[in-house]
């Protein structure tokens, strides 16, 4: 999550929009930026003999498990309409890049 609050400072500053992949290892419950309440036992939490990190998200939403799956960032500026409008152009984005390299 520094790496995406990086990225965002560097927008900011005037570098050009991101997208980013990457994978979790170990296993982690991101929180979303403004979740305060959670249950207590996360915080000793393992799976397999490895204890799962809790992570804070730079941005909004409830907690997500992630084990092995692959996670974007996007971090840009610009784009006109709600939240819900806005998630739908940058799927549509990934939809296109995707497609592009030739997965369905």
């Amino acid at each position: 999550m520094a790496i995406d609050e990086w990225l965002l400072k560097q927008h900011q500053s005037g570098y050009l929009p991101t997208l980013r992949f990457y994978t979790w290892s170990p296993s982690a419950i991101s929180l979303g930026y403004h979740q305060r309440k959670y249950p207590e036992d996360w915080q000793s939490l393992t799976w397999k003999g490895e204890e799962i990190d809790l992570v804070r998200r730079p941005t909004g939403g409830r907690a997500v498990l992630h084990y092995g799956d692959l996670t974007y960032a996007v971090v840009t500026s610009g784009l006109s309409g709600s939240r819900i409008e806005a998630y739908k152009k940058i799927c549509e984005f990934l939809i296109q890049g995707w497609q592009n390299l030739g997965v369905e």
